[in-house]
């Protein structure tokens, strides 16, 4: 063992301590396991309701390709990719959340409120209104709209490097701004292209397939695993401070480009393949690190919240009201709100004792 790698053993076995730890790390698991177990079942809710409704063996035997095919049309060429998509784009909303959160150190810094979710929905909807509402062409734009704001937050905030409360407070700034350029599109634009813009901007995995999304689930998945296996070291040392993780060797100032970069390509990617889908980022991680009782990265446990959190959502908003199906964002929207009431409530009256 390297004298580099000794100090830093040293250092994290005094923050965390050996019996802390080991309860934190078996904990996650069980809190991981838990909201996993409970994605199936809404996920096989998701699979078996409908205006036909199935059973779960009917389902079972329809995935395993036994099934006859009525029930196999249903169950897998329709609700399935929209099932799937739910879960996966869940967790890479939850696991873009954890790494703002870590890098700006701050419970706001969530995509939804620092613009980049902003940046890929005006360039999704300058794509519909001014080229054409085609898939590739709207989830071109995301991308492209999505790493520019990335490359304008990092030369606002330059000074405070890229992270913090500069971070944070520029963000905010360009949100808003984006938001009403966003707004200001529409109005101007064709009545045609207006609804089209609307009912994507909406968020919404109706009429979701395989054939359309599948890229964004394949490269959101690998995505997702290499920020896990990577940056999540990186990212514990970065928790501990500029001077404590520059001195192990953990390069804060790369580890946040690194991070913001993979948290716009999540980001973006959700955008470009279902629209705008607000506060799952925000409410993921803060839900999956209270859960597992860590106060680290907790990127494991914010993708399985987001997992849970938007394939939850997406059955409410098929569901929840007989007879009508609404766009999944709506749901997030309402229930984000909700939860950021209940969080700006809790801080206060911690600040107040």
């Amino acid at each position: 063992m390297s004298v580099l790698s000794e100090v830093r053993s040293r250092v994290v076995a005094v923050r965390v301590g050996p019996t802390v730890s080991g309860r934190t790390t078996v904990r996650s698991a069980l809190v991981c396991a838990t909201l996993v177990l409970l994605t199936v079942v809404v996920t096989g809710l998701a699979l078996s309701l409908g205006q036909i409704v199935f059973s779960p063996a009917e389902v079972l035997s329809a995935l395993a390709g036994q099934a006859p095919g009525r029930v196999e049309l249903f169950v897998v060429e329709w609700r399935l990719p929209r099932a799937v998509a739910a879960v996966v784009f869940g967790a890479m909303l939850g696991v873009a959340g954890a790494l703002f959160q870590t890098i700006t150190r701050n419970p706001l810094g969530s995509p939804d409120i620092i613009g980049f979710t902003a940046g890929s929905s005006l360039a999704g909807t300058a794509a519909i209104v001014l080229v054409g509402s085609g898939f590739a062409v709207v989830a071109g734009g995301a991308l492209v709209g999505g790493f520019a704001v990335a490359a304008a937050m990092v030369l606002l905030s330059r000074g405070g490097g890229a992270a913090g409360f500069r971070l944070v407070i520029a963000g905010i700034a360009l949100n808003a701004m984006l938001v009403s350029t966003e707004r200001w599109l529409v109005l101007v634009a064709d009545l045609d292209d207006a609804l089209a813009a609307g009912l994507w901007n909406a968020g919404t995995l109706n009429g979701t397939d395989f054939a359309f999304v599948g890229w964004a689930l394949v490269l959101g998945g690998i995505t997702m695993a290499l920020a896990v296996v990577l940056l999540g070291p990186r990212l514990d040392l970065f928790d501990m401070g500029e001077d404590t993780s520059s001195a192990l060797g953990g390069r804060p100032r790369s580890t946040r480009l690194y991070a913001i970069g993979v948290g716009v390509l999540l980001v973006a990617l959700v955008t470009a393949a279902a629209g705008p889908v607000q506060f799952v980022a925000l409410a993921a991680p803060h839900i999956g690190r209270r859960l597992a009782g860590s106060s680290g990265n907790a990127l494991v446990p914010a993708a399985c919240a987001g997992a849970l959190l938007l394939a939850a959502a997406d059955l409410a908003a098929q569901h929840l009201v007989p007879g009508q199906t609404y766009p999944v964002g709506v749901v997030t929207l309402v229930g984000g709100g909700l939860y950021l009431i209940t969080l700006i409530v809790r801080e206060n009256r911690r600040a107040a004792l």
